[in-house]
């Protein structure tokens, strides 16, 4: 009996362990194959899996760790006033020159009262800008308001970077198959994907150099508005009283011969109906004549 329960026992092991291996050979057959298709799917649309990156090496790309790495858009919106335009811009030119800064847009126009209003858009480096925006204050009579806002553009220039070093590399694996292929539609297929990756390069390239351009160099918009009572003065107007005199003279002249050439025209042009109407006049006046000596004859 001990021995017929021992072999049971032993069976019932030997089984156990056949499915439990069973099993585990399932399972890797099924890692293995899954991880295959990963890897045949990213193979057939070019693509070739990146190395896995840290947190640390992430930050130190995107510029975290360090500040002087940041890619920063500044931008200052002010408003000031001055007594004296002309001395004002001559100040403004001088420390545009001593900052390296550039106009880029100007605008001016004067007021009912006399005054200037100029508005001024200019770029300078962004290592000049905050020395740029002191300066105002030194060469304006009144600084209104100011207004900076920055913008950090660094993880986008970085994703620009990654993604125009991707379109290189299929750049490059491009005009390889090209030289490689022999079949004229090959050549059409490839020569299409080419220039479509390269549009894309270029595109890129484009935006990289806009945020690297707006990055290096600050931009600050100014509103001036002149303070100082503008008094005119009495030669700078041009009264023309002899040519005004003349001129009233002929209109009136002009008035008088247009009108005498109305009458001409009336009586010349509608004479026939004129000679008509003095003829009736006449019969009517006279018949009216004869009737009113009738009466007076009757009457004596």
């Amino acid at each position: 009996m001990r021995k017929t329960t021992g072999l049971i026992f032993l069976i019932f092991v030997l089984l156990l362990s056949a499915c439990s291996g069973k099993g585990e050979k399932e399972s890797s057959y099924e890692t293995a194959d899954s991880e295959g298709e990963s890897t045949e799917e990213s193979k057939s649309h070019g693509i070739s899996e990146a190395p896995k990156q840290d947190s640390a090496t992430e930050e130190k790309q995107d510029g975290s760790e360090n500040p002087e790495n940041k890619m920063m858009i500044y931008q200052a919106d002010i408003q000031l006033e001055t007594d004296d335009y002309e001395k004002f811009t001559q100040d403004l030119d001088k420390k545009m020159n001593e900052y390296d800064a550039y106009m880029v847009e100007t605008n001016i126009h004067k007021t009912e009262q006399g005054n200037r209003q100029g508005f001024i858009r200019l770029r300078v480096p962004q290592k000049h800008f905050q020395s740029l925006m002191t300066a105002f204050g030194e060469i304006s009579d009144n600084l209104i308001s100011k207004n900076v806002s920055g913008r950090d553009v660094t993880k986008e220039y970085v994703d620009l970077e990654s993604r125009l070093a991707a379109k290189e590399k299929v750049e490059s694996r491009l005009l390889t198959f090209l030289d490689q292929a022999s079949a004229t539609e090959d050549l059409i297929k490839i020569s299409q994907d080419l220039e479509r990756v390269q549009s894309d390069i270029e595109s890129l390239k484009g935006q990289m150099n806009y945020l690297k351009n707006q990055s290096d160099f600050s931009t600050i918009t100014l509103s001036i508005t002149e303070t100082k009572v503008v008094v005119p003065k009495v030669d700078q107007k041009q009264l023309n009283t002899w040519e005004k005199t003349k001129k009233a003279f002929n209109d009136s002249l002009n008035g008088i011969l247009q009108f005498f050439s109305l009458i001409t025209i009336f009586v010349i042009g509608y004479s026939p109906v004129l000679v008509i109407l003095l003829g009736l006049a006449i019969i009517f006046w006279y018949i009216k004549k004869r009737r009113s000596m009738k009466n007076g004859n009757k009457d004596t």
